[in-house]
């Protein structure tokens, strides 16, 4: 690495360090330690320094940023750092004002990689003592050891998603001049792990299509957790998004959590707490997906095999990555299940009312969304679903209000509004007419066997 361009990084991370106050990292393709800034202690559960920084370096793919958790729950941005070309300064080339020496980009020539900018660490929640307690257990240090954890996790800063996804495009476009959209990095780095699985199929277990499970070599790198005691309209909106299919959206959804408090279902093991939630995931999920369509038998079958694999585990890399893989597996299950049923009018007419539950839907807007004539979408619609649209529209939003019942803090009054049941007295007459009892009878009686939001996800 040429001085110039190593100057031009230098000034990078103290820019860095002001706005984000993490320590940064220079390594080469072997996690060497090139440079620092500023230099202070590394993670204590580490042998040294060396050996965090060169298994964090292990994750670099191709030029994308990486956002990544160790199995000790503190998280690191990793920039691939591309090799500084030798041009000519009066080329076209992007000049770094610094050195007035041209940055490198994709486009123009073939970028070598030669290590990394990491930074970090960081937390994007809070994180519970119960949590560092588990590590300890888990990790059986002395008490001297003790100390230097608690002193680290202390000092740790909280950084939300979003400034973090935003760090990282910034610090792409710094380094190879090429605008990066936060979608399209989510997406890499949920891609991330299927790196390290091998897929074995599971004969046993009946599918619309050739689609595979998936297990999980030992060594896997734990990847950021996403499960938060939040709000449970969060929930709502995740498990709604399992059920319609909407992998996209669910992508999209992950850099929507709050800066809240990590969950805790166990305060001896970390481990024991991440399969804990891993559990209460795959029931949620596996309820979810067979709201949107998933066959009973199926989808159970399916649970038991995730739950099994969760338990299985060895380290909360392993069980977020299996959860992960449900997730995605039951909403393809769905998707895929949704094309093969309906016609795309009527499934792009179910995906209107899904998306639009809290606000006002008439049968001219569905007609606008499927360019066809109302009486015709209705007829239609009617054939493959059974009901009318506007009748689906009544069980979709009871289906929800009793969710919003069981899992919320709403009262019956702001349900009914939320849900544009504007009269109460007409959201009671609906909502006994399709459950059999009123919405004052179901949230005493809890009928729905759901409970108020666990924060699993």
């Amino acid at each position: 690495m040429n001085t110039t361009w190593l100057n031009t990084l230098k000034f990078i991370m103290k820019c860095l360090h002001i706005e984000y106050q993490v320590p940064l990292y220079i390594v080469d393709q072997q996690g060497a330690l090139i440079e620092e800034y500023p230099a202070q202690n590394f993670n204590p559960l580490y042998a040294s320094k060396s050996e965090g920084l060169e298994l964090l370096t292990q994750h670099i793919q191709g030029h994308y940023p990486l956002i990544h958790a160790t199995n000790f729950v503190e998280q690191y941005l990793i920039v691939p750092l591309p090799a500084q070309p030798t041009v000519q300064a009066n080329s076209n080339e992007p000049i770094d004002p610094a050195s007035s020496h041209p940055l490198p980009t994709p486009e123009s020539t073939s970028v070598d990689i030669e290590g990394a900018l990491i930074a970090g660490p960081f937390f994007n929640a809070i994180v519970p003592e119960e949590l560092i307690k588990g590590i300890i257990v888990d990790h059986q240090l002395s008490f001297r050891q003790q100390d230097e954890v608690w002193a680290f996790y202390k000092n740790v800063p909280l950084i939300s998603k979003e400034r973090i996804y935003n760090a990282a495009v910034m610090i792409y476009f710094m380094l190879y001049q090429k605008e990066l959209d936060i979608a399209e990095l989510i997406q890499h780095n949920l891609h991330i792990p299927a790196a390290s699985i091998h897929r074995v199929h599971l004969d046993s277990i009946p599918h619309l299509s050739s689609s595979t499970l998936l297990s999980y070599h030992e060594e896997a790198e734990y990847t950021p957790p996403d499960r938060y005691h939040h709000n449970p309209e969060m929930e709502r909106i995740f498990l709604q998004y399992i059920r319609e299919g909407r992998k996209e959206d669910l992508i999209q959804w992950e850099l929507g959590f709050p800066t809240e408090k990590l969950g805790v279902l166990s305060k001896k093991s970390l481990l024991r707490n991440e399969k804990n939630l891993g559990i209460c995931s795959v029931t949620l999920v596996t309820r979810a997906a067979m709201d949107g369509g998933v066959n009973a038998e199926i989808a159970y079958t399916l649970s038991d095999f995730y739950i099994q694999a969760v338990e299985e585990c060895e380290n909360p890399a392993q069980v977020h990555m299996t959860t992960q893989r449900c997730n995605a597996d039951f909403v393809d299950r769905v998707l895929e299940g949704q094309k093969q049923r309906y016609s795309h009018e009527v499934n792009l007419t179910r995906h209107y009312i899904f998306s639009h539950l809290y606000e006002p839907i008439h049968l001219q807007d569905l007609a606008k969304e499927t360019k066809l004539n109302a009486d015709y979408l209705s007829q239609l619609f009617k054939k493959e679903i059974g009901c009318s649209p506007v009748v689906y529209i009544q069980q979709q939003r009871i289906d929800e209000a009793k969710k919003l019942i069981s899992l919320s803090h709403y009262s019956l009054a702001e349900i009914s509004t939320l849900l544009q049941f504007h009269d109460q007295s007409y959201f009671t007459k609906i909502f006994k007419r399709y459950t059999g009892v009123t919405p004052k009878q179901y949230q005493k009686n809890r009928t729905g066997g759901e409970r108020i939001g666990v924060g699993v996800f």
